[in-house]
């Protein structure tokens, strides 16, 4: 027996049309490789990777600064809370009545008199 190489391949029926077969047709690539050789394509290959990579991080990077913001967005709200009723407190707490309460209880009374001014003479 005798190693021979065979004649020919033999014929395929007919493939039945579908989609993968249609995409293949409408997206024909086979122009990219009758001129040059695959090896010349790499840098441009490796641009798009790199592209790629840029357009990936910085998605990760937005979204990690959006969840950002909405930490501080309620950090601020619960800040401006805060700050208003510290605020209304502080109001409440100048009243000339509040005033006069907490001067009494420091043994301080209100004099009714009205001031005058000393004179001294040389």
């Amino acid at each position: 027996m005798e190693n021979t190489y065979k004649e020919s391949a033999p014929e395929r029926p007919e493939a039945k049309r579908s989609v993968f077969l249609w995409i293949d047709n409408l997206v024909n690539v086979d122009f990219l490789t009758q001129k040059r050789k695959p090896i010349n394509y790499i840098p441009y290959v490796l641009y798009l990777t790199v592209l790629g990579i840029f357009y990936i991080s910085n998605a990760h990077y937005a979204r990690k600064l959006q969840r950002q913001i909405i930490i501080l967005e309620k950090d601020v709200t619960n800040l401006r809370s805060d700050y208003t009723q510290s605020q209304a407190k502080y109001m409440n707490t100048t009243k000339y009545s509040e005033v006069e309460k907490r001067a009494k209880d420091m043994g301080l009374e209100r004099v009714e008199k009205v001031p005058y001014q000393v004179i001294i003479k040389k």
